[in-house]
């Protein structure tokens, strides 16, 4: 065996006798060749395995056959990588091939062809040369040049060689004949894939014939439907063309305003000019067929029976009392006048409290269709105004939509999550909703895609939010605010009793069971379950127990089942949520109990506060937002401020010591004036080591001299607290005028305090008092 220098190839055969071309760019290879030229050496090529591999692994990742090749010529390209003619000299196995010096070696041993003179392998070579022929004039792809050089070649094997080389084939197929050492079993394998490529190539000739005759029958078409187009220019007849009849017929059909139809028929004139299957044209039919499915002058008659749209409303939702008196007023307005302008609600509240439902419900006792127009994650203005129609795919925007979708001028639209919709480089949707929620504008709405006013003024739009926080004042200016609150633990009771039970039932094929759930178990579900201001959670709950049942239906038959506290874990697994009713509350130190107004309600916000060795600083920590900081920014100058009177219980505490106050869940944000008596609370306990009752929880701003300001979400809080267990509250005395908001079912169970100042907070909230 010899020894010589060898390179692994990505994807490229060389075989015997052939001339061909190398790019060489890795640095072993380059190596490599480099002591090639200078040794003048011959090398050997292998094909990798894997032409991904980056570094191949020896002897495992190339094939052990290759050949032998005499260098020619090598060219330095820009890039760094060399480029080389290569002539491939025999077939050779190599062995133990290595990596020496940053190079790759190998010995090898020359392989000869076997039985490349009889007459078999005579025969078998003129049957491939013929299939190589028709091959050849098939495709035009190889020159018949080669043909003649074959028939000039003497040495069947060498012949072969340059036809397998030839014949657009995958590399491992060209391995697979490289490793055929028997000339007869080589030109048979041949011969098998010379006969499938023809295959091929004769299907692609059909495919390309078919493709060819359609374009001459397409062009065609088109020059003789110009010629036509012209002649009917001429006597001015743009609507005769057999595939506009029906649109045209469609057009005399459909009642249009005045304007409307004269802009169709100008839209309809330039259709007639245009090639049927341009991209312009589907565009223009598009158009059209969009603005005859418009509403222009559509509508449904009202119900203004107040007492039927009362029973609906009440039919449909527990509570909701404002709502329900809004859309009542609304339609006594229009019993008294029928051109009324469409008023725009907007049902603000938490998660899971029904508002999308609701609106259902106002249509319904409206009489008019129902709509949702969904605007959460909604960046691009296109999508309320429409694209402009200079490119395909084209669309008007999602008000254009709805009223298509709805068929009439005066449907119930619901503009569900206006709260959710964002900005970006591609403008500002909410700004373009200022159009269309305001009565004085929105008559002559103007959509970019149907570029002609449209009438919104007669839509009664209703639109729902969770947190008014995020939509802007301008936005919000246009819409009347209908809060809607969090249910209290009666109402969730009332509505899992009323509908929550009954749909859950109907929905899992359980109508013609017995099932009965106790009021405790009911409420055990939504103390111990579910923690949430809407019902949301409660329906899954029951739907999950609806499931448990039903296989219990399917595998024993039951026909009777009774859900009780004591079984209740069957069904729902351990509870989620640890019960604090009824639980008694030791006072501590440095912990305070806050309210706060959040988007699914009102919660309870914990304040721990503790002395930390410093001069006198006040850490913060829980995601806080800038008015939350400096609200206890205030509240620790409101002490530093008065020490003669809360006395710390370390002399010259505030050079040797600082607080930290945390605010638990630090990974929900966090922001409002309105912790400011709970932080001042938490700071004297750390200050003072008097101790916080656990039983009660409060709410109001501070300033700077003590005085108790107003808050928001009242009604939300208190039930917040009452939902946490908490019976006693405070609240500062601005706030008095809101204590009739607070349902009776709560109010009656809670002691609320009210607190001018903090003097009346200080009376209240300390142990020691």
């Amino acid at each position: 065996m010899s020894k010589t220098l060898f390179l692994p190839t990505r994807d490229l055969i060389v075989f015997p006798g052939i001339v061909t071309p190398l790019y060489v760019g890795r640095l072993k290879s380059i190596n490599t060749l480099e002591n090639a030229v200078n040794t003048k050496s011959k090398m050997v090529l292998c094909m990798q395995k894997n032409p991904s591999v980056e570094d191949p692994s020896l002897p495992k990742d190339v094939y052990t056959i290759g050949v032998l090749v005499n260098i020619l010529q090598i060219v330095k390209m820009p890039n760094n990588n060399i480029k080389v003619l290569v002539e491939a000299e025999s077939r050779v196995e190599i062995t133990k091939p290595e990596i020496v010096d940053e190079m790759y070696k190998t010995e090898y041993k020359v392989l000869k062809s076997e039985d490349s003179d009889s007459k078999e392998v005579q025969a078998v070579y003129r049957k491939v040369l013929g299939v190589f022929e028709r091959y050849i004039s098939l495709t035009g792809k190889i020159s018949s040049e080669l043909l003649l050089n074959l028939k000039g070649i003497k040495n069947i094997g060498n012949a072969l060689d340059i036809i397998a080389s030839n014949i657009p084939i995958k590399s491992e197929a060209k391995q697979e004949l490289l490793e055929i050492l028997n000339v007869n079993e080589r030109g048979i394998k041949i011969l098998d894939l010379l006969t499938n490529e023809m295959e091929i190539a004769l299907l692609e000739k059909k495919i390309d014939d078919k493709v060819k005759t359609k374009m001459n029958e397409a062009q065609k078409n088109y020059y003789i439907k110009e010629k036509i187009s012209a002649m009917k220019e001429e006597l001015g007849d743009y609507s005769q063309d057999d595939d506009l009849l029906e649109l045209t017929e469609k057009i005399k059909k459909t009642k249009l305003p005045k304007e409307v139809r004269a802009k169709i028929d100008s839209e309809m004139k330039k259709l007639s000019k245009m090639p049927p299957f341009s991209a312009e044209a589907t565009v223009s039919r598009n158009y059209i067929e969009t603005i005859m499915e418009l509403p222009w002058d559509k509508t449904t008659k009202d119900i203004v029976d107040l007492k039927k749209a009362n029973e609906i409303l009440e039919r449909d939702h527990y509570g909701l009392k404002d709502a329900k008196s809004k859309v009542l007023d609304f339609l006594a307005v229009k019993k008294l006048n029928a051109n009324m302008k469409g008023s725009i609600l907007c049902f603000a509240g938490p998660p899971g409290i029904g508002k999308t439902s609701l609106v259902k419900s106002i249509a319904d006792a409206m009489g008019r269709k129902f709509v949702r127009v969904s605007l959460g994650g909604v960046k691009d203005e296109a999508e309320i105004r429409g694209h402009r129609r200079t490119y395909i795919g084209s669309m008007p925007g999602k008000l254009i939509k709805a009223m298509k979708e709805a068929g009439s001028k005066n449907p119930v639209i619901l503009l569900d999550e206006i709260d959710k919709m964002s900005n970006d480089f591609k403008g500002d949707p909410a700004s373009a909703m200022l159009e269309v929620l305001d009565p004085e504008q929105n008559s002559h709405f103007e959509d970019h895609y149907v570029d002609m006013p449209f009438d919104l003024s007669k839509v009664f739009f209703v639109a729902t939010a969770n947190d008014l926080r995020t939509v802007s004042a301008p936005l919000r200016d246009r819409m009347e605010i209908v809060n809607l609150s969090s249910y209290t633990e009666f109402e969730k009771l009332h509505i899992a009793k009323k509908y929550l039970i009954k749909q859950a039932k109907e929905e899992n094929g359980l109508k013609d069971i017995d099932i009965s759930i106790s009021d405790n178990t009911i409420l055990r579900i939504i103390d111990e379950y579910t923690r949430e201001a809407g019902v949301r959670n409660l329906k899954r709950e029951i739907i999950t127990i609806c499931r448990k049942i039903a296989r219990e239906v399917v595998e024993h038959k039951k026909k009777k089942v009774a859900i009780k506290s004591n079984n209740l874990e069957k069904y729902l697994g351990k509870p989620k949520f640890r019960p604090e009713k009824q639980k008694e509350k030791t006072p501590k130190l440095g912990v305070v109990n806050g309210l706060a107004w959040t988007s699914v309600g009102g919660v309870t916000l914990e304040v721990q506060g503790v002395a930390i060795p410093g001069k006198g600083e006040l850490s913060l920590t829980g995601t806080l937002g800038k008015v939350m900081t400096e609200s206890a920014q205030v509240a620790y100058t409101f002490v530093k401020a008065n020490l003669d009177k809360y006395k710390p219980t370390q002399e010259n505490f505030f050079e040797k010591k600082g607080i930290h106050l945390h605010f638990p869940e630090g990974a929900t944000p966090k922001d409002g004036p309105s912790a400011g008596i709970t932080i001042t609370s938490a700071i004297i306990s750390v200050l003072t080591g008097r101790k916080i009752r656990q039983d009660i929880a409060m709410t109001g701003e501070i300033t700077i001299t003590g005085e108790v300001l107003a808050i928001g979400g009242v009604k939300e809080k208190v039930i917040g607290a009452h939902r946490a267990g908490i019976r006693e509250v405070i609240l500062p005395e601005d706030n008095r005028i809101d204590r009739d908001e607070i349902p009776e079912e709560v109010a009656k169970e809670m002691t609320i305090h009210f607190a001018k100042t903090y003097d009346d907070v200080e009376k209240l909230v300390f142990a020691d008092n």
